[in-house]
């Protein structure tokens, strides 16, 4: 294969998946670590990949789909680990908690004692690793068709099996959440199963930083009054805040650690 018939393949999967792999990419052309690591950076300087741990991300003005965590996990990552610290409150021994998709919650997940002994259900693959690294947790992976981008199950399987369940408390972490309270999300795969859990909650706790609100994306969930507590961080209008107060939602603001 010649490489610009190579370069247009990997642009392709990184457009398709969000991300690539060193190792993977040179099983599926068949050539060395050395011509792959060249064709990535030709990419990078053609402003359609980043380079990552071991692979490539594609950049974020070229991607079809949703982003990948490596992307997300580092944007406000300061705030996104005060609002898990926070969320460690809401967790008590024998509770039956879920955790979505979103890197937010992943954070909260790191923060898990190895001595707090609870239920814990998840959609994403990456926050059940995490979460059965602790030995006293129960930990339930739901099943389903696994997207490559967020590493979250989805589709019947997986909400079939959320909505057998009953939690009490779940956290969710949401794309984009609108000065009028609607909760949305671009991606149709998970409105589904963030919907379902937002239905088998006894508590519902929202876990957005502000750059979260803004205009309503493409797809509804639902709506703020649904939600028990919002825990964001300090850079949250307080128009925002009051509005949240006024609707008989909690608000918790985090602090970051300075720089």
């Amino acid at each position: 294969m010649l490489k610009d018939e190579r370069l247009k393949e990997i642009e392709t999967m990184l457009q398709t998946n969000g991300k690539v792999e060193v190792g993977n990419l040179c099983r599926i052309f068949n050539v060395t670590e050395m011509t792959i690591r060249r064709d990535l950076n030709d990419l990078v300087a053609r402003n359609l990949a980043v380079r990552s741990h071991g692979g490539a991300v594609a950049a974020p003005d070229t991607m079809l789909t949703e982003r990948p965590y490596e992307i997300r996990i580092t944007r406000n990552l300061r705030e996104k680990e005060a609002i898990a610290r926070e969320a460690l409150q809401f967790i008590g021994d024998g509770d039956r908690v879920f955790f979505d998709s979103s890197t937010t919650v992943y954070c909260l997940a790191r923060l898990i004692s190895n001595t707090q002994k609870f239920l814990a259900v998840t959609d994403t693959l990456s926050t059940a690793m995490e979460l059965n690294a602790r030995t006293s947790l129960r930990v339930v992976c739901l099943g389903g068709e696994l997207k490559k981008t967020t590493g979250s199950c989805t589709g019947t399987f997986a909400e079939q099996m959320l909505k057998s369940m009953y939690f009490n408390t779940v956290f969710i972490g949401l794309p984009r959440i609108s000065k009028t309270g609607v909760l949305s999300t671009s991606s149709m795969s998970e409105l589904s199963i963030k919907r379902a859990a937002i239905d088998h909650a006894s508590q519902v706790i929202v876990l957005a930083d502000s750059s979260k609100i803004g205009e309503p994306d493409f797809l509804a969930i639902g709506n703020l009054s649904e939600v028990d507590v919002l825990i964001t961080d300090s850079k949250i209008p307080a128009d925002f805040v009051r509005y949240c107060e006024s609707i008989g939602v909690r608000t918790i603001i985090a602090q970051a650690p300075p720089v």
